[in-house]
């Protein structure tokens, strides 16, 4: 059923979609169960569109959720070929003395890239990620200033981090919603996919061996699952994102502020569940006997084909696209000069009522004015040609 209309994020090439899509799912009857999440959220990560919210836009600490965007700053580092797993980091006396969750770096110790990211991804350690973000940026300040920058660039507009590993701290925040977008940005990676999906490895060797345990259950048995990040702090609670694929369609479940370790994975499971089971992708279509060349008055032309500006993909409930209905406003006659890529109409599809994709129709061709000289000029090209 729809019960609200919300807009799409800005997803990651930047352009606002031309579409108004509809959030699906209000709290109360047919909802996911959240349990004790103070948010949560759960969207298409293609698409950006959200299929369900619950306090989705309060700022609220997000403990090693943080490290998503550590991740994704990684990521695009090693895309860029500035960074390699094969790299060997340095350990400063900085990152050996962070605390919680660690593999016990010592100062000066040195540790390849592959490895530092094998600990973080599986057991979230606090010491790898500093070093490798201090390897990156020469301090946890400046890598925060990037964290930071990219959380802006991306969008996420209710995000500040203070630190790079997501200890509790005045100003370090994130919304659920801004959690989900940051998923569908780390998700287009393919270099932790490994790590995600291990359970138990270790680094080092002999009596240094570090034991690194994965904490995110939902590995270990939901089908479909990719990767994702858990976190717990005192202030943050019990925090977890994910995202899982199946057939076209990758879902990312967000839960923040659980009271209980087990509520996030049975929330996200259930969140995921929901997205998977009611709704699929589904690509607006363009009705090519809609679409017949528009008449041009007083140009060299006598009339412009035209086209769709731009078909979307977005998610709606199963079952439900033969019940699509579109409408299309398409001027009658345009007069010269027409330019190519000129607005010429409108056209709407509904679902029950509800606008879920929108789009300008505009001309293919430029059409320029005829005059007396241009058309003297033409007829003496013509002549010539001969």
């Amino acid at each position: 059923m729809l019960l609200k209309k919300i807009s799409a994020f800005v997803i990651s090439c930047g352009m606002a979609l031309l579409c108004v899509l509809p959030c699906y799912a209000e709290e109360g009857k047919n909802a996911p169960d959240i349990l004790s999440s103070k948010s949560a959220v759960v969207t298409e990560c293609s698409t950006g569109q959200i299929i369900f919210e619950h306090n989705s836009r309060e700022k609220l600490p997000m403990a090693s959720v943080t490290k998503l965007m550590c991740m994704l700053i990684w990521a695009e580092e090693m895309e860029s070929g500035r960074l390699h797993f094969e790299d060997i980091v340095r350990c400063s006396a900085f990152a050996s003395s962070r605390d919680g969750s660690v593999i016990w770096l010592m100062p000066n110790e040195e540790m390849s890239v592959r490895d530092l990211i094998k600990s973080v991804v599986i057991a979230s350690a606090n010491d790898a990620t500093t070093a490798l973000c201090e390897h990156i940026a020469g301090s946890e300040r400046d890598f925060v200033k990037l964290m930071n920058d990219k959380a802006k660039s991306l969008g996420m507009n209710d995000t500040q981090y203070k630190n790079c590993v997501g200890y509790d701290e005045d100003g370090h925040y994130t919304t659920a919603c801004d959690i989900a977008l940051l998923c569908g940005e780390v998700s287009r990676y393919n270099y932790y996919n490994e790590f995600f999906n291990t359970r138990l490895d270790y680094v080092r060797e002999g009596e240094k061996t570090a034991q690194l345990l994965n904490t995110n259950k939902l590995m270990r048995y939901y089908n479909g699952i990719i990767g994702g990040k858990t976190g717990t702090t005192d202030n943050a609670g019990c925090c977890l994102a994910v995202w899982a694929k199946r057939g076209n369609m990758t879902i990312c479940a967000v839960s923040l502020g659980c009271k209980e370790d087990n509520d996030r994975f049975d929330a996200c499971e259930s969140l995921l569940d929901y997205g998977f089971n009611g709704f699929e992708i589904y690509k607006a279509v363009a009705d090519s006997n809609k679409l017949i060349p528009v008449e041009v008055d007083n140009g060299l032309r006598k009339s412009t084909d035209i086209r769709v500006k731009r078909l979307v993909s977005m998610i709606i409930p199963k079952g439900c696209r033969n019940d699509i209905k579109y409408s299309y406003e398409i001027v009658e006659k345009l007069t010269a000069p027409v330019t190519c890529g000129q607005t010429v109409g409108k056209v709407t599809a509904t679902l029950y009522d509800e606008v879920i994709f929108e789009s300008d129709i505009i001309s293919v061709y430029e059409v320029e004015e005829i005059s007396f000289w241009r058309a003297f000029e033409i007829i003496l090209s013509e002549i010539f040609a001969f």
